[in-house]
């Protein structure tokens, strides 16, 4: 009775806060957003550096139009842009969005009015490149058609980061559930690419910077590309079970990503001497180029992981070789976040495929390991493993449970007589006529030789004597088919149930167990074809 007035009072109350959400009035929602004053002051009329990039923009022929003109700086280093024509100067911080003019959401962006006729030149202004190589992209124009562009560039790099993170919690839900190391690397060279992209686009300065400030963001820059090549070698290699076709190919994924690291420290006190960007490009390049190499033999030897990997660097290999020049010129930032999200799809979908094999493979190693070969019921050790949890439910539930113990009469003598090949025929028939008397949730399982335990959950004392009487009929009548002609075959059957134990010491089902088994000697001693509680 309190259990159910329990259920009752939790189901009025489920009611009552259902209605009360659907009683709200439906009022506008209003709040005030209120922005906090930017820290740093900007000074756009300083003249740039001697080291800084400049870049001259001449009014086309003719002047510059009666309107006025957007100029858009995309894929510039971190540190202050600044667009000046004459006395009219615009600037903003690449790292920081709340600098910048918010019209513009992929790079620093400026609207200028120039007078009507006038050839006075546009100078863009932008911090040194050497050490990140990337060029400058600027494109100007007609503030409509500038803006759209500026929105279709954002909306595209927003949706390959969603991607990217979306992959990043996929493959974290892979390891977490799997425990693999490549699935966990994976994560790990995902998460670096995606920082690494969204700090050269610009994205990580979306809403307020992600990182503290400008030199951090460099120093992230130098040494997340070396990571991302390091860890593809590695997971490639180990997804594509490189080491079952070349041992030694396989082992070089350590010493790559060692050398990965290593180039990254050698890069940090570089200075300006190495254009970094065109360094990692080419190695990164030359690394892809290995990989498809490779797997293209993987696959021909057989090995399934060997397609995905390729299917998945073909993008990226595209827009790292011969796409990079002039066609992807304005696009790399869109294209290298495009590639990327399609290499992390195809790889966490080859990954889940992987686990999901691996999965079943457990699971029918677990099956044959938990199954009688035999008569093909579960073993001894599945009821040992599936008898507790059910005791524990019903014990919770307040609910019945029953078990039955059965023992072949006399089997020995049947073994002696006609040999074993016919006492395996005699209990593969008797597991398929208990089995067959089963409803669903019961279990049937062989105990070892010639006995067998049957669980009833649900079943009280009573109902599983009756179930005991129905299935010693089954086995007695008719006789068992054999290759020596047809056996009358008996059994013995104890029951006992949750009701029966009392102030039990120690294991609940064990004690189950041993009330039937000494029911069922009982019936033995009684004259064998019985039902004893």
């Amino acid at each position: 009775m309190p259990t159910r007035l329990a259920q009752l009072i939790c189901r009025c109350s489920w009611l009552a806060l259902l209605l009360s959400g659907l009683s709200v009035a439906a009022t506008p929602s209003l709040q005030r957003i209120q922005g906090k004053p930017f820290a740093i002051t900007l000074d756009c009329g300083v003249p740039h550096g001697p080291h800084d990039q400049v870049v001259r923009i001449d009014a086309p022929e003719g002047g510059w139009p009666a309107w006025s003109q957007s100029v858009l700086v995309l894929d510039a280093p971190p540190g202050l842009v600044t667009i000046r024509r004459g006395k009219e100067a615009r600037c903003g911080m690449t790292h920081d969005a709340r600098s910048t003019d918010s019209r513009f959401r992929s790079g620093v962006g400026a609207v200028l009015t120039p007078a009507r006729g006038s050839v006075e030149p546009i100078f863009v202004s932008a911090p040194p490149d050497s050490r990140l190589g990337w060029n400058l992209t600027i494109r100007y124009g007609d503030p409509a058609a500038v803006q759209r562009e500026d929105t279709m560039r954002f909306a595209l790099r927003i949706g390959g980061l969603s991607v990217l993170l979306a992959m990043l919690l996929s493959s974290l839900l892979v390891f977490a559930n799997a425990r693999d190391r490549i699935a966990g690397l994976f994560a790990l060279a995902t998460a670096a690419f995606a920082l690494w992209i969204a700090l050269r686009s610009g994205l990580a300065a979306w809403p307020r910077p992600w990182l503290p400030s400008g030199s951090v963001m460099n120093v992230a820059l130098v040494w997340l590309p070396p990571f991302v090549v390091g860890v593809h070698w590695y997971v490639s290699l180990a997804y594509a079970r490189c080491d079952r076709v070349f041992p030694r190919i396989y082992g070089t994924r350590h010493w790559v990503l060692l050398a990965a690291a290593v180039l990254a420290l050698a890069s940090t006190f570089s200075g300006d001497l190495v254009d970094l960007f065109a360094v990692w490009r080419l190695i990164a390049l030359a690394v892809v180029l290995g990989s498809v190499a490779l797997m293209l033999v993987l696959w021909r030897e057989r090995q399934q992981g060997a397609k995905a990997v390729l299917i998945a660097v073909l993008p990226p290999l595209l827009v790292l070789g011969p796409l990079y020049g002039e066609v992807l010129r304005a696009w790399r930032s869109e294209a290298l976040l495009v590639a990327a999200a399609w290499y992390a799809v195809t790889m966490t979908i080859a990954m889940s495929l992987r686990m999901g094999a691996l999965r079943r493979q457990r699971d029918r190693l677990k099956a044959l390991a938990e199954r009688d070969p035999l008569t093909g019921l579960p073993n001894r050790r599945a009821m040992a493993a599936t008898l507790p949890r059910r005791v524990h439910e019903a014990k919770a539930q307040q609910r019945p449970l029953s078990l039955v113990f059965v023992d072949l009469d006399c089997f020995k003598a049947i073994n002696d007589t006609h040999g074993h090949g016919v006492g395996d025929q005699v209990l593969v028939e008797a597991a398929l006529r208990l089995a067959s008397q089963l409803r669903g949730g019961e279990m049937a399982a062989r105990h070892g030789g010639e006995e067998f335990l049957i669980m009833l959950p649900g079943a009280s004392a009573d109902q599983a004597k009756g179930l005991a009487e129905r299935l010693r009929r089954a086995i007695a009548d008719p006789a068992m088919i054999t290759s020596v002609g047809p056996l009358s075959v008996t059994a013995s059957f104890g029951v006992a149930s949750l009701e029966d134990l009392d102030h039990v010491r120690g294991s609940v089902a064990e004690a189950l167990v041993a009330k039937a088994d000494a029911a069922m000697y009982r019936a033995k001693q009684a004259g064998r074809n019985r039902v004893e509680r």
